[in-house]
């Protein structure tokens, strides 16, 4: 590896590049699903992104190595008491401590915020994923049939 992992707040410049990465990740994994950003523009997100960069109750993060996008978490408010919580890294990059490096940026984040709770929607058999949230301190809060509401209080 030639260059260090950073993590930056993506901005609206992201946009292209962002979709793109969103698009690969969802072909890489049963687990993420393009089907609702596949009609998005990229001035579309542009404009998301520049929302959320100018919020202080939501943050979304790309975890960047050799100017590529790897990775990203977001946290989007809810109702200034909570945030949902999403991670995605690049399958050529799993097992390489990224996701628990997102999660803890974004715990960082959260406790500076005025959000009280983080909460999650994981699927069941996605045992690797449940496995970080634990390790992170979530619990499960609620069990659906195929997926589990896990939470952590901030």
């Amino acid at each position: 590896m030639s260059e260090e992992l950073k993590l930056r707040e993506a901005i609206p410049e992201d946009a292209a590049s962002l979709l793109a990465f969103l698009n690969k990740a969802s072909q890489q994994s049963d687990f993420i699903s393009y089907d609702e950003m596949k009609d998005v523009t990229e001035k579309n997100e542009a404009i998301a992104l520049d929302a959320i960069y100018r919020s202080d109750r939501d943050e979304l993060v790309l975890a960047i190595f050799d100017d590529e996008i790897i990775g990203y978490y977001r946290l989007e408010n809810i109702d200034d008491q909570k945030a949902e919580f999403g991670v995605v890294v690049d399958k050529e990059f799993w097992n390489n401590g990224i996701a628990s490096y997102l999660m803890e940026d974004a715990l960082n984040w959260a406790m500076e915020s005025p959000l009280k709770k983080v909460f999650l929607e994981v699927y069941k058999i996605n045992s690797v994923a449940i496995h970080i949230y634990q390790k992170y301190g979530f619990t499960t809060e609620t069990e659906k049939a195929k997926t589990l509401i896990m939470e952590k209080l901030i």
